[in-house]
């Protein structure tokens, strides 16, 4: 059975650190480890040097294991995130975009901020993201990504969304009914029918 990972970095901003990191022989041996065939980097700006990166370790690219770097597709979502879906898993920066597509195909996610960008604007959202048990969250080392994957193969099993709920205030709606007035509403139309 194939599983796949996908990593993306968006389409404008390179992130060379994740790219690093996921390029490492290291990194494919454990994911081959845990039964990944295939890892697909999305390297925006990154392609060029990331794609002589593979041709230059294909030795060392672990048997029934494949390594492949492209730009950027019109159909990432539709192609290879839906690919993810069932058994694979979504590394990502954590851009909004690409967060939604994957929770779009609820594909397990693992966010990695890229710290360099926006007054670290990403590093907010996937901390609390994580928190939230929306995402798992990693920087962009072999370590943490390695433990972010074993996560994240926990996480599958658990609900998507928190059932943690909030309070409702006295009034709802537009024009701040109490749920005493719509009761009261339904009992006199059921009266009147």
């Amino acid at each position: 059975m194939q599983r796949h990972c996908l990593v993306t970095v968006g389409a404008t901003v390179g992130f060379q650190a994740l790219i690093e990191a996921v390029l490492e022989p290291s990194f494919w041996r454990f994911l081959c480890a845990e039964a990944f065939t295939a890892l697909h980097i999305q390297a925006g700006p990154d392609a060029g040097w990331a794609a002589a990166r593979v041709a230059s370790l294909r030795e060392e690219m672990p048997a029934g294991f494949d390594v492949d770097v492209f730009e950027i597709t019109a159909d990432l979502m539709r192609h290879q995130m839906l690919r993810c879906k069932k058994n694979g898993l979504v590394i990502s920066h954590a851009g909004t975009g690409t967060i939604l597509d994957a929770w779009r195909v609820s594909a397990p996610l693992i966010v990695v901020p890229n710290p360099e960008l926006l007054d670290d604007h990403q590093t907010e959202l996937a901390r609390h993201l994580a928190e939230e048990g929306y995402a798992t969250m990693a920087q962009p080392r072999v370590d943490d990504l390695q433990g972010a994957v074993l996560k994240a193969a926990l996480l599958r099993n658990e609900p998507r969304f928190s059932s943690r709920s909030n309070p409702v205030n006295a009034s709802l709606g537009l024009w701040n009914i109490r749920p005493v007035d719509v009761a009261m509403e339904e009992t006199s139309l059921m009266a009147h029918d």
